[in-house]
């Protein structure tokens, strides 16, 4: 028994006719005359009296079109709820923001895929600066973008990488190492430098590292970006972050790449269970996607 049988029966009966159901199913009409016969055989019983102008029910086949009937609706609406579940992120989607320059580019750019894929998403931001891990661990948002390293020592997180990582230095406009097409730890002796605050989401241990091989006498922690590029650009010093930090649009500010190894990338950071909820491999597509057209342009 299959499908065919039961819709070449339903629509012989409803229409009254084999060939008008045939023409209906795009079918010859032997074609669904031999499907019925086939399900009267595997069933041992038969289903419709067929007469010269016309066909009716037997009793089994009036209880058997009750059943059909149900069978295929039901079939019908649970491939039509499916095939509308394709294109579906999910009901709520709680993205952790650590108000960076490049998220107020990535995520218009992202929210415009999403927005084409499922119209219906609805999309919250979440303030993590403080405590983006400890977020996305209590299941306040679904996704948060981070550098890898500050996700490392916890096992229970997901990373999908999106932008290898790099330190800049952040040079106020003409100053002298702006003018420098890659800066050196030596050329960063005895300057003033500001670091991000190693109890927000902006550290990480890689800057650990760093904070070594610099002068500590001349290092002073700001909470977030913009105060960091307010110092920056009042001459008052020199900043060090990821590249993934930086504003690429200023024209206030240089960024030069300081000579250093290579630093862990940054991406979004989820747990496992968030693919309950959403889409999480979608989101990820959609993400790398919107990187890749925000840094062409």
């Amino acid at each position: 028994m299959n499908f065919t049988q039961l819709r070449c029966f339903i629509k012989a009966v409803d229409n009254s006719s084999f060939t008008i159901a045939a023409e209906s199913m795009n079918f010859t009409q032997p074609a669904v005359s031999k499907n019925i016969k086939d399900l009267e055989n595997e069933l041992d019983v038969t289903l419709i009296n067929r007469g010269h102008h016309r066909i009716s029910l037997t009793d089994a086949g009036r209880y058997f079109y009750k059943v059909a009937r149900n069978v295929v609706n039901d079939m019908d609406s649970a491939a039509g709820y499916l095939r509308g579940q394709k294109n579906k992120i999910g009901g709520l989607l709680r993205i952790g923001s650590c108000n960076i320059p490049l998220e107020e580019e990535l995520f218009p750019l992202a929210l415009r895929l999403l927005h084409a894929i499922d119209h219906n998403l609805e999309v919250q931001f979440v303030n993590v600066l403080n405590n983006s891990i400890s977020e996305v661990l209590n299941h306040h948002v679904d996704i948060c973008l981070v550098s890898r390293d500050s996700i490392d020592v916890v096992k229970d997180i997901q990373f999908e990488s999106l932008i290898k990582g790099k330190f800049m230095v952040a040079c106020p406009k003409r100053s002298q190492l702006s003018k420098k097409s890659l800066v050196s730890i030596s050329d960063l002796k005895e300057q003033k430098i500001f670091l991000f605050d190693p109890t927000n989401s902006l550290s990480f241990q890689t800057q650990n590292k760093l904070i070594a091989s610099l002068d500590a006498n001349h290092i002073q922690f700001v909470r977030d970006f913009f105060k960091m590029e307010i110092y920056v650009k009042a001459g008052w010093g020199y900043g060090v972050l990821p590249n993934f930090i930086q504003d690429i649009y200023t024209k206030d500010v240089k960024y030069v790449p300081l000579q250093y190894p290579p630093i862990p990338p940054y991406g979004i950071a989820y747990l496992k269970s968030a693919e309950n909820d959403v889409d999480i491999a979608e989101i990820n597509s959609v993400f790398k996607k919107a990187i890749s057209s925000l840094f062409e342009t």
